[in-house]
């Protein structure tokens, strides 16, 4: 039995920005691509894995009107200390979401997909909660000859956690089903570390996805 990535990030949210630095990991790298800044002015947005706030925070001062959800408490509760007039609430994206159809205009979904087993059911919750004409941005960590792990579609770190990982066609074939148009990239994710913290000179191999509905 594994444990919830809920001890993992509620363990990481004291200090996750500067961790996620040291890493090599940097969401806006991604929400720039997908969304320059002056389209954001009045768009609803649900940041999915939001941590602790550093990409709803930068939305919302664009004009976007964020709403942050994040499986950790402690991840949640950093992000509130850090905000303001930014709605947090602690909820497992493995779960239906807690909103109407159509309630956003942008959903992203980046640094957190990789820790859902049932990956599709959440997809379609995002599809569902999408207004017409709504974007997609999900960053989903792909397996193959050219990745870590090989062709490993999931992956135990740590002991205690496990991440699942996607090809290019399961993700055609996924986000298909629910979106109108599409394009994939492939880009690097976090720098890997063994057991003892030391960087493995690895890093995880994401396939980034831009959806229209």
């Amino acid at each position: 039995m594994h444990d919830s990535p809920q001890t993992l990030f509620d363990e990481l949210a004291d200090g996750y920005e500067e961790m996620r630095k040291e890493l090599g990991w940097d969401p806006f790298v991604h929400i720039h691509a997908a969304f320059p800044p002056e389209t954001l002015q009045n768009k609803r947005v649900l940041d999915a894995g939001c941590g602790t706030g550093e990409c709803a925070r930068w939305l919302q001062s664009h004009g976007a009107e964020p709403y942050g959800l994040d499986i950790s408490p402690e991840m949640c509760f950093a992000a509130a200390e850090n905000s303001e007039n930014i709605p947090y609430l602690t909820h497992d994206l493995s779960e239906p979401l807690p909103f109407d159809d159509k309630r956003f205009d942008i959903v992203i979904a980046l640094g957190c997909l990789e820790y859902i087993e049932d990956i599709e059911a959440t997809v379609a919750e995002f599809a569902r909660v999408l207004d017409k004409g709504g974007c997609f941005l999900g960053c989903f960590e792909r397996y193959g000859d050219d990745c870590p792990g090989g062709s490993a579609q999931s992956i135990e770190f740590f002991d205690d956690w496990m991440r699942f990982r996607q090809s290019d066609d399961e993700i055609r074939a996924m986000i298909s089903k629910h979106f109108r148009t599409f394009e994939l990239a492939h880009v690097p994710g976090f720098k890997l570390t063994d057991d003892d913290g030391n960087e493995t000179g690895e890093c995880t191999q994401y396939i980034r996805v831009i959806a229209k509905k």
